[in-house]
Formats: C-alpha cells, structure tokens, sequence
C-alpha cells in the first residue's frame, strides 16, 4: 500500500468507528455482562443487555456497505479485519447465547474482543497524529467532485523508467480518449498526487469521464468472474489431455467476452458524441484498443481506486455521476495478478502501442499496428 492509503485508511477506521458507535457499544456490553456475573438474575440487566446488543448488531450491519474490498484488503493487512468484520455482532451474540449459563465465559471473550479493538484503534489514532506530525498529507476532495488513482505493480514495468513513463503514457492518452468521447474535447489530463514506494498516479478529471471510466473497469471486473471459470475448466480439461474442440470453444468463448465488454464499453463512451463525425471512428477504434489495454493491464495487476464527494444543491447530472463513482468504487473488487496472463502479453506493449485484434465469431486474428511517426523514423534511418 502507498503512504497516501495507510493515511487514508486510517483516518477512514478513525471516522468510521466514531460515526457507528462500534467499540462505544462493545465496552458496554462487557460491562454489562461483568456486572451480569457479579449480580446475576437481575432483569434490567438483561434488558440492558439486550439494548446494547441490538445497537451493536445495527452498527455492524452497516459495515458491509461501508468498507469498499480494496479498503477491507487494507485493514486485513494492518491486522485489524477481525475487528471491523461485518459478522463481529454475530460472533459476540452467538458467544452469550452458547453460555448462557456460565455469563463469565462470555464475559471473557467479549473483554478480550474489546481491549484488543481498542488497542488496535489508539494505535490508528496514535499513527496519524504521528505522519500528520511528520507532515504527512493527502489531498482532499472538494465537495461535488472526483478523483481516480492508478496503482501501477513494478511488474508490469519491470522496473525500467522508459517502460513506467508508457504506462504514464497510456494512461494520460486513455483519460484523453474517454474525455474527448464524453464531451467532445480532449481535456489535459491534471496529476493530483504521485508516490513511489507502490507506484501510483492520482488524476483529476471531469466527474462525467471518472464516473463513465468507474462503469467500464466495473463491467470488465463482472465479466472476469465468468473468464476466471472459463479459464479454470479449461486448464482442468487441458490436465486431462482432452484436446480439441473443448479447448477451442472455451478459448473462444474467453474471447468473445473480453470482445464484447469492450465493444460495450466503447458504445457507452461514444453514445453521446459531440465532437466532428469525421473523428467518431478513429477514435473509436483508440478507445477499443485503450479499453483492451486496460483490461489487459488489470488482469497483470493494475488496480484504481475512484473516490468521490458529494455535495448539497447540485445539479441532476452531477448527483447521478458521483453517485455512480461512490457506488461502484465501493464495490470494486480487482483481481490477484495473473502468473499467465492472456488478455495482454508484454511484448504486445510497442512504443506506446499495442497489438490490435479483430475478432469473429469463428475465429481471432491477431495484427500490429505501428504509428505514422514510426514509419516515417524508420524511412529515415534506412
């Protein structure tokens, strides 16, 4: 994770325990199952109890909707999943019911729950004053805009500043194409933020391009679940040796998925196209080939993150844009990085590049494209 995630995510466990009352509601449950144990068969206790259990089960159902998997990933890895686990509730009311005839049982499980997620949350309280002391800052989102950030794994540039400053390169030109798409114009591409220890790009654009780039990474991440099995029964038929027609209808089939996203995904960037007619298809087809990319670029590791802040009074189109963001960035949860990439090998990657691929339903065909101005340096060094 970079520094500006450790900080964010801890800002966002400080904030979000605040706002639910979770450990407000854990530490009194313990103290009222101690006092349980030293005065048993009191009736207002049990009330008591009941109350606060009952506020605690409603905290807990929300954390579910709240904690995004990109950011759950986060917590797991600072240690803290067990206490920010949606089904916490259900673990310490399972834990009085199954003793509800030794209370000190329970008593002990839910102190120690407690004490070990208060630990955890001073600590996170503690480590942001400590960076915020240090001059640790991360940008903020204006009320009524959005943002996206490109974490790029040093695999897919291998460490090598030329092959990084293409991914730079694809991903300006990817923003680019989607917002001369969306509006008609290609807007300059705004860096927010940059960090090198996991290499990330934070980018500012209009909400409509972000908002449309989080509904094409969204739709690609759905269609994956269904390469994945695909993918899987392939390989298990190619263990058993079947050969053959099998082998070739799944591969198809893997391909005509991607296929199929991306042709969708370029059909909604271009459904409101204001730009010249004479533009339209050449851009449709970079939009294809950056969307491939893209998928292909995700299936090696590259994940984005889309943040988005609303404000009062604002205008319908712009609500439904960062809610759109909000929702789907939420949800989004990217794969592992593939060992055996399929949809984009690295040597597909030329100069900014890539390779293009017509698809029938029958079959695939695979083509380079190479730019004018490589043609002409090649002229020139002949």
């Amino acid at each position: 994770m970079t520094i500006q995630q450790f900080y964010r995510t801890l800002t966002f466990i400080d904030e979000l325990d605040s706002t639910l009352g979770l450990q407000t509601s854990l530490d009194l449950i313990a103290q009222t199952l101690t006092t349980l144990v030293n005065t048993p068969n009191q009736p207002p206790l049990q009330s008591a109890l009941a109350s606060a259990l009952a506020k605690f089960s409603s905290a807990a159902e929300q954390l579910d909707k709240l904690i995004s998997p990109s950011r759950a990933a986060i917590i797991a890895e600072m240690g803290g999943s067990e206490f920010f686990d949606p089904a916490i509730a259900e673990r310490v009311d399972a834990s009085i019911s199954k003793n509800a005839m030794t209370p000190s049982v329970a008593r002990d499980f839910v102190q120690e729950l407690a004490t070990g997620r208060r630990a955890f949350l001073d600590t996170a309280r503690k480590t942001i004053q400590g960076l915020e002391t240090l001059g640790v800052k991360v940008a903020t989102l204006e009320p009524g805009s959005a943002d996206l950030e490109f974490l790029i794994p040093r695999e897919l540039f291998e460490n090598h500043l030329g092959k990084f400053a293409k991914e730079l390169t694809f991903i300006n030109r990817l923003i680019e194409h989607l917002s001369e798409g969306i509006t008609g114009n290609a807007e300059p591409v705004k860096v927010e933020a940059l960090s090198s220890s996991v290499p990330s790009i934070g980018v500012a654009a209009g909400l409509a391009v972000v908002a449309t780039l989080a509904t094409v990474v969204n739709k690609f991440l759905e269609a994956w679940e269904r390469i994945q099995k695909l993918r899987n029964v392939r390989n298990d038929l190619a263990e058993l040796n079947l050969k053959g027609t099998n082998l070739e209808e799944l591969t198809e089939e893997i391909t005509t998925t991607v296929e199929t996203v991306v042709e969708e995904s370029t059909q909604l960037v271009l459904s409101s196209y204001q730009g010249e007619p004479s533009r339209k298809n050449e851009l449709e087809n970079a939009l294809k080939q950056d969307t491939r990319r893209l998928f292909g670029q995700i299936e090696r590791g590259l994940t984005i993150e889309f943040r988005a802040e609303p404000k009062p009074n604002q205008t319908e189109g712009d609500r439904k844009a960062l809610t759109t963001i909000s929702n789907l960035g939420q949800r989004m949860t990217f794969p592992e990085r593939s060992q055996e990439p399929m949809l984009l090998e690295s040597g597909q990657v030329v100069e900014g590049d890539i390779a293009t691929f017509t698809h029938s339903t029958k079959s695939t065909t695979h083509k380079s494209t190479t730019s004018r101005k490589s043609k002409e340096s090649k002229k020139e060094t002949t």
